[in-house]
């Protein structure tokens, strides 16, 4: 396998394959040009992973939203823009997808090109929140988010890009030791960070996982070279 995973921002994440370029939650950030058939994703609304300049990006591309941007934004008609429910699945062109569900909104995305498989989890996490959940809400919490895992566990995934999110405090790592224990990704791409690379570091030195390896992106436009 090789492949080129560049995090652009926040929860923006670009991976270029052999032959094709995948753009998921892209909102800004530097990009290059698009000179392969290149899939551009929105997982959901939100404006930390939704921005419609997408829509104006030149090459190669289609984009793909979540269903929910549909119901919220009202966009003018393109022949290369499509929409997704969660729990579905479609070839465009060579990028065979399927979506599963979130915790938040929108969708979490399997993506299958050039023999490689990748998940980047949109808003997917497990949100306890310490301070303002009551007990029933962190167990609906949590019954929620192990069902999503537990649906994702039966793909092949090689790159994973999930949430780490400071704001969570002592549950800020939950959720992605937990996807780390049960779908066992080849390689982790941390995201929703905030900016506090710090956490990443306490992440990927207590990841005990023998089979996934976890990266630290430092910056903005942070690349990695991926080749086994």
């Amino acid at each position: 396998m090789k492949a080129n995973v560049e995090y652009i921002n926040h929860s923006g994440y670009l991976v270029e394959t052999e032959n094709h370029i995948l753009l998921v939650d892209y909102v800004k950030g530097d990009l290059p040009e698009f000179d392969k058939p290149t899939l551009i994703i929105a997982t959901h609304s939100h404006p930390d992973h939704f921005n419609q300049d997408i829509l104006g990006i030149e090459g190669p591309v289609r984009i793909l939203l979540s269903s929910d941007i549909k119901e919220e934004y009202n966009l003018p008609y393109q022949s290369n823009v499509f929409y997704i429910e969660p729990n579905a699945k479609r070839f465009i062109g060579d990028f065979q997808v399927e979506t599963f569900g979130s915790t938040d909104k929108g969708i979490s995305v399997f993506v299958y090109v050039d023999n490689i498989g990748i998940f980047h989890a949109g808003d997917l996490n497990l949100w306890i929140w310490e301070d303002e959940d009551t007990q029933e809400d962190k167990m609906e919490m949590s019954k929620d988010f192990d069902k999503e895992i537990k649906n994702i566990r039966r793909k092949n995934v090689e790159i994973a890009m999930f949430p780490v999110d400071p704001r969570l405090g002592k549950y800020a790592t939950s959720g992605v030791t937990y996807f780390i224990d049960i779908v066992k990704p080849t390689y982790l791409f941390p995201m929703h960070f905030w900016g506090n690379v710090e956490i990443l570091h306490e992440l990927k030195e207590h990841n005990r996982s023998l089979k996934t390896e976890v990266f630290v992106p430092e910056h903005d436009n942070y690349k990695f070279n991926i080749e086994t």
